[in-house]
């Protein structure tokens, strides 16, 4: 299956033709005319949602065309492009994992016979919190580098 996004292509002042698209802010893409504009597009949004499914993020529903502002100040105009419906499914990994009794008590008490989902919705809620940070990871393994 397949879908199709709209996106805004303008020619830019320094020549060429950049791309982007409303529904994927920072997905950008540009060509030296604007057949090869097009397709580094389609490039560019293929590995901007592969990017997305694989950090867990939810793909947004096409805008329509038509419900899309241009720019005033630029020549400009809005396309279709047809990307490959993402394949959200994303790999499971086991893992053993060693808590206090209560706790999983807990947990079991809210999860309706779904451990491993609710810690994955519990971790996600989480990470949500450390999204502010672009590169949280970095920034721990830094922090955790200059306190020994």
């Amino acid at each position: 299956m397949t879908v199709k996004y709209a996106a805004v292509m303008e020619q830019t002042d320094i020549g060429g033709f950049g791309v982007w698209f409303p529904d994927f802010p920072g997905c950008v893409s540009h060509g030296e005319d604007a057949a090869i504009a097009a397709q580094a597009a389609r490039r560019a949004l293929a590995r901007h949602i592969d990017g997305m499914v694989d950090n867990g993020e939810t793909i947004p529903r096409p805008t329509p065309a038509e419900a899309v502002e241009l720019p005033h100040d630029a020549l400009s105009y809005v396309f279709l492009v047809e990307t490959g419906a993402p394949n959200t499914a994303s790999p499971h990994v086991r893992l053993n994992v060693t808590l206090p009794a209560g706790l999983v008590r807990r947990i079991d008490a809210v999860s309706q016979g779904n451990r491993s989902g609710w810690l994955a919705m519990a971790a996600n809620e989480q990470l949500k919190r450390y999204a502010v940070s672009s590169n949280y990871a970095a920034s721990v393994m830094s922090s955790r580098d200059k306190s020994r």
